[in-house]
């Protein structure tokens, strides 16, 4: 695991490194009291955790936290702070969880064990996506998947949204394109965005992530380290994870949306 602490008291941002070296011997653990090295650091190495102080003079921590994500998209954010009220603003921020100083390793551990973007990664997945919030895709070492048309992804995320099942054309046409009436002309710019996602996919060896039936499209969800998925299947740090949002970004997922907000009894009649 990496993980930085960025506080301008730098003892106390080394102290969170020092309980984190005895959480995760094996981890690399830094601290940092100037916020532009952390954010060149995480830059380079994606940590998996960033511990950071919210109330500090050069930048605020809430502050800090939007420039890493810039850089860092996969990075847990996880704010420490002396002062209770602080915790509602931070939350605006959409982080991974909130801490009260004085940091104990028992708050290390339980902030660990509830990441928003849990720390392992499932080598036998060849994309790991992001549904929770907005969507986002990224290949297996984390780096953000660059799709060439933003209608792609969009129909990225809606073939990931329908768990495999294969959509058609139309179906993709009614969905991409809610305001357009479904002629030959649309048909024909969805299997462009099909072409382009492929090609997108190709280039970071999953192009098989795609699965083509007759005249129809879907995905394939074994090869897939989805946090949606994996809350369908009752996995405890991704319905942990959910905060309320789902692909904010779209508007056809608010249905899927109402679904995921169920008691958790509901999950089997996904």
């Amino acid at each position: 695991m990496i993980t930085i602490s960025v506080d301008d008291q730098i003892k106390v941002a080394e102290e969170i490194s020092k309980m984190m070296k005895e959480i995760d011997p094996s981890g690399t653990h830094t601290p940092f009291s100037d916020p532009n090295e952390a954010i060149g650091y995480a830059k380079k190495n994606h940590p998996d955790v960033a511990w950071l102080d919210i109330e500090m003079p050069a930048i605020s921590g809430l502050e800090l936290s939007m420039e890493i994500k810039k850089v860092s998209p996969l990075t847990n954010i996880v704010f420490v702070t002396g002062h209770e009220r602080m915790a509602y603003k931070s939350f605006q921020y959409h982080p991974s969880g909130f801490i009260l100083k004085p940091a104990t390793i028992e708050a290390l551990k339980r902030e660990l064990e509830n990441l928003r973007n849990p720390v392992e990664f499932n080598n036998d997945k060849l994309i790991k996506v992001q549904c929770f919030g907005n969507f986002e895709a990224f290949d297996k070492n984390g780096h953000p998947i660059k799709f060439k048309r933003s209608k792609s992804k969009e129909m990225f995320a809606y073939l990931i949204d329908r768990r495999g099942a294969l959509c058609s054309v139309g179906e993709l046409c009614g969905a991409l394109f809610e305001d357009r009436e479904e002629d030959k002309s649309l048909k024909k710019q969805i299997r462009v965005f099909l072409y382009s996602l492929r090609d997108d996919l190709t280039k970071i060896g999953a192009s098989d992530v795609i699965i083509k039936g007759w005249n129809a499209y879907g995905v394939d969800c074994s090869k897939l380290d989805c946090d949606y998925l994996k809350f369908l299947e009752g996995d405890t740090k991704s319905i942990n994870s959910f905060m309320g949002e789902y692909m904010i970004q779209y508007s056809w997922a608010e249905m899927t949306l109402g679904e995921l907000i169920m008691k958790p009894s509901s999950f089997n009649d996904f």
